[in-house]
């Protein structure tokens, strides 16, 4: 019991002198709630990733919104997504994953401040998932978070990370 105290407060004070965890002060974090409130997040994939896995991807996203609670209007938008998942290039307009940040219709998200653009692909034994949020009102990105996973298991890997997708917003973004 004593060895295990001990290993708590030096994971603890290890902590606290390296500065894990987010590095947002408290009035950055609500100037961040009150000027991105309504929140929209959509998942897309890159050119040569399965389209198939985007929607599962949203559905473990949507499942953990509560959260975002605090925010006063937070939705997964998989209408938004599955007009990108035809093959065809030309069919690609709603979100340009080529770009960096992601350039998304606007008039699929004039209801919301930011949206977050959760882009996946997989190439030598790695599963991505960029975090992508973009203003709304000035197509700018705001913030910018990957998940990089050494795993063969694709999609899997890739469904664990959209539950803990609006987590990541929540402590990395907004510092909650």
């Amino acid at each position: 019991m004593r060895m295990t105290c001990f290993l708590f407060t030096a994971v603890g004070a290890a902590c606290a002198i390296a500065g894990c965890g987010p590095k947002i002060t408290a009035d950055v974090s609500m100037l961040r709630q009150q000027k991105y409130g309504r929140l929209a997040i959509i998942c897309v994939p890159k050119l040569d990733a399965n389209p198939a896995y985007g929607p599962l991807i949203l559905k473990e996203a949507g499942s953990m919104i509560s959260h975002l609670r605090f925010l006063e209007k937070v939705d997964c938008l998989p209408e938004v997504s599955k007009k990108y998942y035809p093959l065809e290039l030309s069919a690609r307009e709603p979100v340009d994953t080529v770009s960096t940040p992601p350039i998304i219709d606007s008039n699929d998200v004039s209801d919301y401040d930011a949206v977050v653009s959760l882009v996946y692909y997989y190439d030598l034994g790695h599963v991505y998932l960029d975090f992508y949020m973009t203003d709304t009102a000035t197509a700018e990105q705001i913030w910018y978070h990957q998940f990089d996973s050494p795993d063969p298991a694709i999609k899997e890997r890739l469904l664990a990370h959209g539950l803990s997708a609006p987590g990541i917003i929540k402590r990395q973004f907004y510092g909650l």
